[in-house]
């Protein structure tokens, strides 16, 4: 039986005067620390590369950072103020969007360490990762299929349509190649999936295909595989092997409780990895200490319970499965991007949501906490004029 339960509320009961404004304090103080916290420790770790690269404007990630940050808000406040509803009657053509930018991007996108992931955005310097915006879309489509199952999904056929478009869509996301993302991905939308009402016995099928296909991709890029023998024999191979487990722990050990300070690392003159995106969290660690490191942890884990609280609160079915997706994605690439600073699960190129370098990510993850914003302020109406009855 589906864990999201619908509370039905015709919507002629509220009427436009009703519609007064709703703001889920609890859920927009930690995203707006974490964007804060993001945009100045973007600004630390790119130090040295702007120094590398001797570009005249040390702030030049900043502002890139601050602009992503300034259209991410932005769009965060128009998605809390749409119809949720109407999502559910474009997600058809949404899902054919996110589908063509996939492909498109395997043709004509830009390449960038190995990957083929970005996509030009026309007439600025800017781009843009499709990826990114199909996690969304993945959610918004399964929550309108999932929708029609009140009781959950009765068999192994009503399973199928899902569980093969989020087959189709981790693959071109995997053979970009980006198995971070499509690891990402295929988590966070197994867990959906189950509280959405699939059964686990539907699920193990589809979890069998994905570890296959996984092996598949591991076969064709032997560097996967190598990331894979470096995280069980870290110890035992040579220091390259292993290099970015052992600089990550190296630089989160070495900052102790408090940090060596603000712009303080050391580590992240390339001896990290990816020290504005991937690899932001050692940086974290190093400049300001284990307590800012379990502070972000906090924050990530109170996002998650906020999430789940507002789904199961929810005026509607969709709408609370929306939440739960939403919520899924976030949860889980902040856990993956943790687990794999402290070296929990071999390493996978995967940002830490709302304080990694990045637009498409920070703009798409932002848009998401826009629609629980609208979720949550949905409810608050709808309990304001249940009470006013």
């Amino acid at each position: 039986m589906s864990a999201i339960r619908a509370v039905q509320v015709p919507q002629a009961e509220l009427a436009p005067q009703e519609e007064e404004e709703g703001l889920d304090l609890l859920l927009l103080v930690p995203t707006l620390a974490l964007v804060a916290l993001g945009v100045a420790m973007v600004f630390s770790a790119s130090i040295p590369m702007a120094v590398l690269n001797e570009s005249e404007d040390i702030y030049y990630y900043l502002k890139r950072e601050i602009l992503f940050a300034v259209i991410g808000l932005s769009a965060m406040w128009g998605m809390s103020r749409i119809a949720v509803k109407s999502l559910e009657r474009w997600a058809g053509t949404l899902l054919f969007l996110s589908t063509t930018l996939l492909v498109l991007v395997l043709f004509v996108g830009i390449e960038v360490n190995g990957a083929r992931s970005w996509l030009p955005i026309p007439g600025t310097e800017l781009r843009f990762q499709p990826s990114e915006l199909a996690k969304l879309v993945l959610v918004i489509a399964a929550a309108r299929y999932f929708a029609k199952f009140p009781m959950g999904i009765p068999n192994r056929r009503r399973a199928l349509p899902p569980l093969v478009v989020l087959g189709a869509t981790a693959g071109l996301v995997a053979i970009e190649p980006d198995m971070g993302t499509a690891a990402v991905m295929v988590m966070a939308m197994m867990i959906y999936f189950h509280v959405a009402g699939m059964r686990l016995p539907q699920l193990a099928g589809a979890g069998a295909v994905g570890l296959l296909g996984a092996g598949v991709m591991i076969w064709q890029h032997p560097y996967q595989l190598q990331r894979l023998i470096g995280f069980f024999k870290r110890t035992e191979l040579p220091l390259e092997e292993g290099y970015q487990a052992t600089q990550s722990l190296i630089a989160l050990g070495s900052g102790g409780l408090t940090g060596r300070g603000y712009c303080g690392s050391v580590w992240k003159y390339f001896y990290l990895p990816a020290a504005i995106t991937d690899s932001i969290l050692p940086v974290i660690g190093e400049e300001l200490g284990l307590i800012a490191t379990w502070t972000v942890l906090g924050l990530f884990m109170f996002l998650v319970w906020r999430g789940l609280a507002i789904a199961g609160r929810a005026p509607d079915r969709f709408s609370g499965l929306v939440a739960t997706g939403i919520t899924c994605l976030i949860g889980v690439q902040a856990l993956l991007n943790i687990a794999v600073a402290t070296h929990t699960v071999p390493s996978t190129g995967v940002p830490l949501p709302f304080v990694s370098y990045g637009g498409s990510s920070l703009v798409l993850s932002l848009i998401g906490i826009g629609l629980l914003l609208n979720v949550s302020r949905n409810q608050m109406r709808r309990t304001a004029a249940a009470e006013g009855q």
